[in-house]
């Protein structure tokens, strides 16, 4: 449903997208001016677009309307800002958004408890195994927006994972492999792909390209990368670079179990693309780690996968930081913005380089087999603060007997979300909130801190605590949490037909634009 206005010479029309839940807004502005676009179901409005400035010497100025439920009425109007501080609205205008697709969207619930509130912002919940889609929801679990990351119909990819871009885009790596089972009979394929509101593409990298890039480069201690897919995060710079996480195989001797032998397993690399999408820089683990040091289970079953890097972040010294749950460790890694000679600086985690301190400072204490380490503060060019989910697949490695037969009976893997402390200096970390889940999440999850000061965390198909990892389509959790000693839930939402590998709350559908809900 398209519809038109006038207020005296700023001519607006609204008219439908190849999104359903997205409108296309324009307007004639003037010279100088800043448009944004506020809408709402009624005309109190509520919600706003980011301000969009008007062309040189003014002209058409077109805005992407995002963040409506579907099969809804819906009312816009235009706000004008001029260089003298005034400002207009246009008249009022409706727009209709169409149905949500059938078949592809995961089954949301949500609830607050009596007497809180959650922090501001919506949902954006990236869902993998069985389905590839990504969606953003209200506290409510309205499905405002959604993106089908198995667009290639060919090979079907899920988004490892989607990221809101600094533009107001979307950023999204996708791939058809989800390490295990490797090799697998279906062609390996992935894309990086920035898209617009509507999900159509702005910018794309896909494998074969990258590969052809690659073989002309080296690694820092020179060898050449060549990638298997993509793999489980991306990184967008505030310089307009890109570091991409793959995955590659490699033929390697093996002296510890499996082997003796020569076998070829799965590792990580890290890609540093420009503006472009053009590779210039490149880093491998295979360069930096021993393959006989395997905390996890590594046979056939999962493709020999060493390393399962899942994270990656840059610290306040320009260095960058990596997940890799297979090893139990959070690493430090000298990138120097794309000058740096690779070496790994140092491992936080069990049997790395940092000594925990505080009140749990057994070595089961530490995460095992983590997601998505988060860096929250820093003095200086050091860290001071992270994050972790720590799923404890593999907790009973700490264990003087380790994960054998012969060792005591492990306690059951546990899952919990963490809060770190650490002294880059001193060497030093400390666990300083925790929440226990008394389920067990085999895979996925974060924890990331709330612009009201709560903690919100995400647990992918949580079982009970001593039970196997789900067969089926287990339901995930994410819950919004008060920051204390004792964490009180305020708000949660359940997600099936589809794992929850992350769920954030972002502020809104345009950065800079906080939503306080409707």
């Amino acid at each position: 449903m398209s519809s038109d206005s006038r207020s005296g010479d700023f001519a607006s029309s609204v008219a439908p997208t190849s999104h359903p839940q997205v409108a296309r807004f324009t307007i004639t502005a003037p010279a100088d001016s800043m448009v944004e676009v506020e809408f709402g179901t009624d005309t109190s409005y509520g919600w706003s677009t980011v301000p969009v400035p008007a062309p040189p010497g003014g002209g058409p100025v077109s805005i992407l309307v995002a963040g409506m439920k579907a099969s809804t009425t819906y009312h816009m109007r235009a706000r004008i800002q001029f260089p003298n501080g005034k400002w207009l609205t246009t008249p009022d205008q409706t727009f209709a958004t169409g149905a949500l697709p059938s078949g592809i969207l995961p089954t949301i619930s949500a609830s607050t408890t009596a007497g809180q509130r959650p922090s501001p912002g919506v949902e954006l919940v990236n869902v993998i195994d069985p389905i590839g889609i990504s969606v953003v929801t209200d506290f409510e679990a309205n499905i405002l927006w959604y993106y089908n990351n198995a667009a290639d119909k060919s090979w079907e990819g899920y988004a490892f994972p989607i990221k809101q871009l600094k533009n107001g885009n979307l950023l999204a790596s996708i791939t058809n492999l989800y390490s295990a089972n490797v090799p697998q009979t279906i062609p390996y394929n992935s894309v990086l792909r920035e898209i617009d509101l509507t999900g159509n593409p702005i910018r794309e990298l896909y494998l074969s390209d990258l590969n052809t890039a690659l073989s002309k480069m080296k690694t820092p201690q020179g060898s050449v990368v060549q990638a298997l897919c993509y793999s489980h995060d991306v990184l967008p710079l505030w310089n307009g670079h890109t570091i991409l996480l793959v995955q590659q195989q490699k033929s390697v001797w093996l002296t510890d179990p499996p082997g003796p032998g020569q076998f070829t397993i799965l590792g990580d690399a890290l890609v540093d693309l420009e503006p472009n999408f053009n590779p210039v820089w490149v880093w491998s683990v295979f360069d930096n780690l021993d393959p006989n040091r395997h905390p996890m289970e590594f046979d056939a079953a999962d493709g020999y996968d060493w390393t399962h890097c899942n994270c990656v972040q840059v610290g306040p010294d320009g260095n960058l930081v990596l997940s890799s749950r297979h090893q139990n460790w959070v690493m430090k890694i000298d990138y120097e913005g794309g000058s740096g000679g690779g070496a790994i600086l140092w491992k936080l985690g069990y049997q790395g380089d940092f000594t925990l301190v505080g009140s749990q400072t057994a070595d089961t204490d530490w995460f095992f087999a983590q997601h998505y380490p988060l860096l929250l503060e820093a003095n200086g060019n050091q860290i001071t603060r992270l994050s972790v989910f720590d799923n404890g697949n593999d907790r009973c490695f700490a264990l003087p007997g380790g994960c054998g037969a012969t060792s005591p009976a492990p306690p059951p893997p546990f899952s919990r979300g963490a809060i770190l402390t650490i002294d880059e200096t001193a060497m030093q970390a400390s666990i300083i909130w925790q929440y226990p889940l008394n389920q067990y999440s085999f895979w996925g999850g974060n924890v990331v801190p709330l612009i009201n000061g709560d903690i919100e965390v995400c647990a992918s198909e949580p079982v009970p605590i001593g039970s196997p990892p789900p067969s089926s389509d287990a339901p995930s959790q994410v819950v919004e949490l008060t920051n204390g000693p004792n964490p009180q839930v305020v708000w949660r939402m359940t997600v099936t037909s589809g794992g929850a590998y992350r769920a954030y709350r972002i502020p809104s559908l345009y950065p800079g634009v906080i939503w306080k809900g409707e």
